[in-house]
């Protein structure tokens, strides 16, 4: 009932201050870009019931033959697949926009690949060279800390003092940190991306756009320590030379572990907010061994840029799907581009460079398309970049490298012996005979013989590669298993003692996991109730009218003047109970005094009979 009051009371509270000026506000917006719960019901209070957003165009749905996408309040937005690059769902993907803390993606990226996790960090003042009250870790001017743990400050608590701190650390300053983040943006392929710090707050000359975004994203998540940090749901960061209390931090990606958001494939991300970007969302997910990744930019409220990428997110699992794509096999030789065959008695080499393959690629490549699609629909094409694309209806799904063997030879001026025009007029005599009135079935039956026969000979020439390489690897583990099945023959005390060593470690291993994960279950219960609590809560103050939900209040602030009271008694009480003691120690210490000095006047009479 105590706790009903109080639920009670927060919201009399919010309404009154609602109902205050908003220059009386001691924090603004925009410097609690991740803030919680309170904040995200601000935000959604707010909410037009359908925005202009919401009917902006997706380029991916004009796409014909593509499945039709979510349409979503966010003003731009993206799901890429993290390992082809391709776009399944695209919703303004090049439109400026302002990131907010998703930037900082790329200074963890960064920090990632030109730090050292375990060096220690010395925090200087650019600590504070952020905005007043913005999301901080209360880091302090010469504190020290491993660049690991500034990481997890960074992209759990959305600390925009460990922004400033790792790009000093990794720099020299915050202004050439920016400039090796423009550097990289560039090198990743964005489009309509500037950075002007490492943290998101804003400024007019920091933005990017959905399709950028991604790009970075997909680059980060490659870093394993990169994925190990946003997957992470709580972090704590113990006592320091500075800072004597341990810090903890809470993931804000909600998508992981709140159940009202909860996302089942959410591998991690990271959230963003200012008053000018409205939220921004990237996820990482996997399922069905599909890793995506989703961008969200400018959606007002967290929990619908949680619910939105989810949307988009589903849409990619839901209506695509990965195929293997042949590449074809450009089987012509060096030889033949370069003309060797055409110029028959003339040709003055037969190096054997000629017989190789002019291009070298992958055969296949494994790409995701829409379900209602096959492999054949896919169009490939050679660029300039020396790539293999390919696409459907101009819509880019992948691309893989190729390149074109190097041909060195030296070519002597020509000298044919009469043995060598012999053998040249040999094979021009059994060169394949075309008749000149030859019918177009015959032609045909001859081009089928000759594809046949070429399709035999290449059957039988992979088939003995592939009886070659399978024997080679045969040998290989049937070599390795002698060798291990030899030295435990021939070490039977170290094999056991390898063995029992294996098993302690795994043993740890495995109470440390069950703890965990006990751990784990302990705390989703506790915010299961916690949640049943305060929907219970909810749905009661709901059922009462306004005269009821008054009387309640006021009988709480009633109970608690009471209590108050109470408490103040029982401190009066106990103070003069403690005033009456020390009045009662002062008497008998005043009584012992006296008696000690009507001892001593004795004493000294005595001794004064004594000498008469």
């Amino acid at each position: 009932m105590k706790k009903r009051g109080l639920l009670v009371l927060l919201v009399s509270a919010v309404i009154l201050s609602a109902a205050l000026p908003t220059g009386m506000c001691a924090f603004g917006e925009e410097s609690y870009e991740d803030s919680g719960e309170w904040m995200e019901s601000t935000e959604e209070e707010t909410e037009d019931p359908i925005p202009e957003s919401y009917y902006l165009p997706i380029e991916s749905n004009e796409i014909e033959g593509w499945p039709t996408g979510p349409q979503i309040e966010a003003e731009a937005a993206v799901v890429m697949d993290a390992d082809t690059g391709a776009f399944l769902y695209s919703k303004n993907m090049t439109a400026k926009e302002y990131p907010a803390s998703i930037t900082k993606i790329m200074t963890a990226l960064l920090a990632i690949e030109n730090g050292d996790l375990d060096e220690t960090i010395t925090f200087s003042e650019i600590v504070y060279d952020i905005e007043y009250a913005s999301s901080h870790a209360g880091i302090q001017p010469g504190e020290e800390m491993t660049l690991r743990q500034a990481l997890y400050a960074l992209m759990l608590e959305s600390a925009n003092d460990a922004a400033n701190g790792i790009a000093e650390h990794i720099a020299g300053s915050v202004s050439n940190f920016v400039d090796m983040m423009n550097e990289k943006a560039a090198e990743l392929g964005c489009v309509n991306t500037h950075f002007e710090n490492p943290h998101g707050l804003h400024d007019e000359n920091h933005y990017t756009c959905a399709r950028d975004m991604a790009l970075i994203a997909q680059a980060a998540f490659q870093n394993k320590e990169f994925r190990k940090i946003v997957g992470t749901i709580e972090y704590s960061i113990p006592e320091t030379n500075k800072v004597d209390e341990t810090r903890y931090f809470l993931n804000h990606q909600k998508m992981l572990y709140q159940e009202d958001v909860y996302y089942e494939p959410c591998l991690g991300g990271k959230t963003g907010f200012t008053e000018d970007a409205w939220n921004t969302l990237v996820t990482f997910a996997k399922k069905d061994k599909r890793t995506l990744i989703s961008v969200i930019l400018r959606v007002n409220g967290s929990t619908k840029s949680f619910l939105e990428s989810a949307e988009i997110l589903d849409y990619g699992y839901d209506n695509f799907k990965r195929a293997r794509i042949k590449i074809p096999e450009y089987s012509e030789t060096i030889g033949e581009l370069a003309g060797i065959l055409e110029l028959s008695e003339a040709a003055v080499t037969y190096d054997s460079q000629l017989s190789q393959k002019a291009v070298k690629k992958k055969s296949s490549v494994v790409l995701d398309i829409p379900s209602n699609l096959s492999a054949s629909d896919i169009t490939k094409t050679i660029s300039n970049d020396g790539k293999i694309h390919f696409t459907y209806e101009g819509w880019e799904l992948g691309s893989t490298d190729m390149s074109f063997n190097s041909l060195d030879l030296e070519i002597s001026q020509p000298e044919l012996s009469q043995e060598t025009y012999q053998t040249m007029q040999e094979q021009k005599e059994t060169e394949e005979y075309i008749p000149e009135d030859e019918t177009a079935q015959e032609k045909a039956l001859r081009i089928g013989r000759k594809y046949l026969k070429k399709a035999q000979e290449w059957a039988l020439s992979a088939w003995e590669k592939i009886q070659e390489w399978a024997g080679i690897a045969w040998d290989f583990i049937l070599e390795k298993l002698g060798f291990l099945d030899g030295w435990v023959t021939e070490n039977e005390l170290k094999a056991a003692l390898l063995t029992l060593i294996l098993i302690l470690i795994l043993i740890p291993v495995l109470i440390v996991a069950w703890r965990r994960n006990s751990k784990a279950k302990k705390i989703r219960k506790a915010r299961k109730l916690e949640k049943e609590d305060r929907v219970r809560i909810e749905k009661d103050i709901d059922t009462k009218s306004v005269s009821e939900i008054e009387q309640e209040l006021r009988m709480e602030l009633e109970r608690e003047m009471e209590q108050r009271r109470k408490e103040e008694e029982k401190k009066a009480e106990a103070k003069r109970e403690e005033e009456e003691m020390q009045a009662a120690e002062r008497i008998i210490e005043e009584r012992e005094a006296l008696k000690e000095a009507e001892e001593a006047v004795v004493v000294s009479e005595d001794e004064k009979e004594e000498l008469e």
